[in-house]
C-alpha cells in the first residue's frame, strides 16, 4: 500500500469530502421511505432518515406530509407506517414493538409488544378490524439486503451464552403471521406452529395471501411458494406451486383478486419479475402485459386496478393495470428513478406517492396521477447535497454491442474535462438488481471518485433486472461467462471513444459484484486493481457455510462437491495462481450470506502464490458495509488502493 504519509493525505481527503456531504444541524431529514398513502391520498405517511446531533448513523422516525397545507408531522421513533382503511389511525413499527396512534388528535400512542419474537411488517385487515403483523422469532437470520447477521436471540433483558446447536433439521428461526386486536391490543398467532411465512396480504377479511416454505433458514426462501392462510382457523392452502420464485403478494380489498410478482430473483428484499394474476379458488395464474417492465413494485386501488413500478431498460416506469379491462397504461416514464433498492411506490385515490432521485437530484417527496406530471412535495437537500452535485461529476447512459451481438447499457459517471479518464468498473450486487439513474448511485464511493478524476462505470450485464427474464437467466444461471464479457466489451467501447484509458482500468463491486471482480482479476489481465467486497471466491465453501445454498443451487448444477461441476470452475480461488493483479479484499465479520472467509481464503491464497493482496474486516457490519465510521474507512482504503495502482499514487 502506499507510505504512511500518502495514506495520511488520502485518509484526510476522503474524510473532509465525506463530512461536506453530510447536512449539518439537528434532525435534517434526509430521505423518505416506507411511503404509504392514506386512503383519500390527501397525506402520506412515511419513515423520514434522519441525521441528528450526537447520532453517528443516521436515525428513523414517522412523520406524515398533509398534501393540501405541506405541514409535516413528526410522529416518534419507528419505521413503515400504515394508514387503517379509514384513514383515522396509523400504525407502525419500532425494533421490538407495534405503535398505534389516532392521526390529528392530543391522544397518546399506544405501544404492543410483538408475541414470540420481533415485528417485520403490518397490514391492517380491510375492514380496519384487526392488523396483521409479520414476526420473525428471536435469532432468525436477516437477508442480505438488511446487512445478513441474525435479530437479537432472546427478549431485552434476556439475552443468553448458550451454544448454537444446528443438528440439521429445521428449528427456531422462523417467521409467523399475528394477529393485533386494536381496540383491546389482544394478540393471536393465526400461522400454523410448522413452516415460515416471509411475506403476507390480506385477501379479503378472512383469508390471507402467503409466501411460504417449510424451511425457515434463509436458504428456505429460495423455494417458498404462495399459499392461502384462513385467517380464522389457521389452515393453509397450497396454491400450485412453479418453478419460479414468488414475492410481493397481494390482493383487492375484496379479495376476489389476488396478484404477485413471479421470476428468478437472487434475493431476499429485491422482487422483481412479471406480474401475475392468481384466481383464489383454484390458484391458476396469468401473466399481465406490463409492456416490458421488470415490476418491482405492485399495489391495489380499489377492486380492479393495479398500480404497478419497475424498470424497463433504464428507464423506471409506473403504470396501471385494469382487471376489468385487461388494458394497460402508463402513468409515468422516469429517466431518474424511485425507491430505495428498486423502484417503489404507494398508490391510493389515484394518486401515487414515491421518492424520486437522479444522481444529480437528491431525494424529493413526490406525488403523481394520470395524465399529470410528478409534483415534488418536499426535497431533502442541504449544503451535504449541494457539495455532492458540485463534486460529483456528471452522468450519462451509454450502450455497446456484446461479442454475440447484445446491447448491454449501463451508466457513465465523469468527472470534469475530457477523456480518457483513469476507469473503476463498478459491478452491482444480485447480480438480480441494477444500477438506475439515483442519487449517489446509491453508494458513497462513486462521487468521491468522480470528485478525485476517475470515470466510473455502472454497468447492467446480462443478469440484471430491465431486460426481462431471458435476459435475467443469461447471467443468474452463468455467472462469469457472458456477464464477465459484457463487463469487458464495455471497457473495450469506452476506450475506443476516448473516455477511458485502457491502461489504467480498476474493477470493483459488493456481493455478486465482489465474486465479480474477483473472477475478472483471475481470468483476465485487463485490470490494474481489484476491490472485491462482500465477495464469493468458493463456491463449494460457499454453499457449506453461507446461510442461503439455496441461492447457488439456482445458478448451478452438479453436486458442489464434484471437482468437475460448475462450483469449482467458477471460483476465483482455484485460480489465484494466475492472479498477477492487486487485490484489496473488504468483508463483514457478521457476514452470513458471503461469509468473511470468502474474502480471508482467497487473500491467503495471493499471498501464498506471490501475489499482491491487502485483507479488511470490519468486526461490526455485516454484509456491505453500511455504518458511517466503517463507511468512511472504506472509502479511505478503496480511495488509496485506487490513486496507488491506477495513477501512481496521484490525484487524477
Amino acid at each position: 500500500m502506499n507510505t504512511a504519509p500518502a495514506r495520511a493525505q488520502a485518509a484526510a481527503s476522503v474524510e473532509e469530502f465525506l463530512a461536506r456531504t453530510r447536512a449539518s444541524g439537528d434532525f435534517v431529514m434526509t430521505n423518505a421511505t416506507d411511503l404509504d398513502l392514506s386512503p383519500d391520498g390527501r397525506r402520506v405517511a412515511f419513515t423520514a432518515v434522519i441525521d441528528t446531533t450526537g447520532e453517528p448513523d443516521p436515525v428513523r422516525h414517522v412523520a406524515v406530509f398533509d398534501t393540501d397545507t405541506s405541514a409535516i408531522a413528526h410522529l416518534g421513533p419507528g419505521y413503515a407506517p400504515r394508514w387503517d382503511p379509514n384513514g383515522r389511525r396509523l400504525a407502525w413499527l419500532t425494533d421490538r414493538h407495534i405503535i398505534l396512534r389516532a392521526v390529528g388528535t392530543d391522544g397518546e400512542p399506544r405501544s404492543f409488544e410483538a408475541e414470540g419474537g420481533l415485528p417485520e411488517y403490518l397490514a391492517w385487515r380491510p375492514d380496519g378490524g384487526a392488523l396483521l403483523v409479520g414476526v420473525a422469532e428471536y435469532g432468525a437470520a436477516r437477508s442480505d439486503v438488511d446487512g445478513s447477521g441474525t435479530l437479537p436471540t432472546a427478549p431485552a433483558g434476556q439475552e443468553s451464552a448458550a451454544p448454537l446447536v444446528d443438528t440439521g433439521r429445521p428449528g427456531t428461526g422462523g417467521r409467523s403471521v399475528w394477529l393485533l386486536d386494536p381496540d383491546s391490543g389482544t394478540t393471536q398467532r393465526v400461522s400454523p406452529p410448522k413452516g415460515t411465512v416471509w411475506q403476507a396480504a390480506w385477501a379479503g377479511c378472512s383469508s390471507i395471501l402467503c409466501v411460504t416454505s417449510g424451511d425457515p433458514s434463509e436458504s428456505g426462501w429460495y423455494s417458498a411458494q404462495l399459499t392461502i392462510l384462513n385467517a380464522i382457523d389457521g389452515t393453509l392452502r397450497p396454491l400450485p406451486a412453479t418453478h419460479t420464485q414468488v414475492g410481493l403478494p397481494a390482493a383487492n380489498p375484496s379479495g376476489t383478486r389476488l396478484s404477485a410478482v413471479a421470476g428468478l430473483m437472487s434475493d431476499r428484499g429485491l422482487y422483481v419479475g412479471d406480474l401475475i394474476l392468481i384466481d383464489p379458488a383454484d390458484g391458476r395464474r396469468s401473466t399481465v402485459s406490463t409492456g416490458g417492465v421488470d415490476v418491482t413494485s405492485q399495489c391495489w386501488d380499489g377492486d380492479s386496478t393495479i398500480v404497478f413500478a419497475g424498470m424497463r431498460g433504464l428507464d423506471t416506469v409506473i403504470g396501471l393495470y385494469r382487471a376489468d379491462s385487461g388494458t394497460t397504461e402508463v402513468i409515468s416514464v422516469l429517466a431518474a428513478t424511485c425507491g430505495t433498492m428498486v423502484p417503489d411506490i404507494s398508490a391510493r385515490a389515484g394518486f401515487v406517492a414515491c421518492t424520486t432521485s437522479g444522481y444529480a437530484s437528491p431525494p424529493a417527496l413526490t406525488l403523481l396521477a394520470a395524465g399529470a406530471e410528478p409534483v415534488e412535495l418536499m426535497r431533502f437537500a442541504h449544503e451535504g447535497t449541494d457539495h455532492v452535485t458540485a463534486q460529483g461529476g456528471t452522468i450519462e447512459r451509454i450502450a455497446w454491442q456484446a461479442a454475440d451481438g447484445v446491447t448491454i447499457e449501463g451508466l457513465l459517471v465523469s468527472p470534469p474535462g475530457p477523456g480518457p479518464h483513469p476507469l473503476v468498473v463498478n459491478v452491482h450486487g444480485g447480480p438480480v438488481w441494477a444500477w438506475r439513474d439515483e442519487w449517489s448511485m446509491h453508494y458513497a464511493h462513486t462521487p468521491l471518485l468522480a470528485s478525485r478524476g476517475y470515470a466510473v462505470l455502472h454497468p447492467n450485464m446480462r443478469g440484471s433486472l430491465g431486460r426481462g427474464q431471458k435476459f435475467i437467466e443469461g447471467g443468474l444461471l452463468d455467472m462469469g461467462a457472458a456477464d464477465a464479457a459484457d463487463l469487458v466489451a464495455g471497457i473495450d467501447a469506452l476506450a475506443a471513444a476516448g473516455k477511458a484509458d485502457p491502461e489504467r482500468v480498476g474493477v470493483t463491486g459488493n456481493s455478486y459484484g465482489g465474486f465479480m471482480a474477483a473472477w475478472l482479476v483471475a481470468t483476465s489481465d485487463r485490470f490494474a486493481a481489484g476491490i472485491a467486497r462482500s465477495p464469493v471466491t468458493d463456491w463449494v465453501s460457499q454453499h457449506y457455510t453461507s446461510n442461503i445454498p439455496g441461492f447457488d443451487q439456482i445458478c448451478f448444477t452438479g453436486d458442489p462437491l464434484d471437482p468437475q461441476s460448475a462450483y469449482r470452475a467458477r471460483s476465483p480461488l482455484y485460480l489465484a495462481d494466475r492472479v498477477r493483479t492487486p487485490v484489496l479484499l473488504i468483508a463483514g465479520a457478521h457476514d452470513l450470506a458471503t461469509p468473511p472467509q470468502q474474502a480471508s481464503m482467497f487473500h491467503h491464497a495471493l499471498i501464498e502464490h506471490g501475489a499482491d493482496s491487502t485483507l479488511v474486516i470490519y468486526p461490526d457490519e455485516g454484509h456491505g458495509v453500511r455504518g458511517r465510521a466503517a463507511t468512511t474507512d472504506q472509502c479511505v482504503h478503496m480511495i488509496e488502493f485506487f490513486d496507488q495502482h491506477l495513477t501512481g499514487g496521484r490525484t487524477p
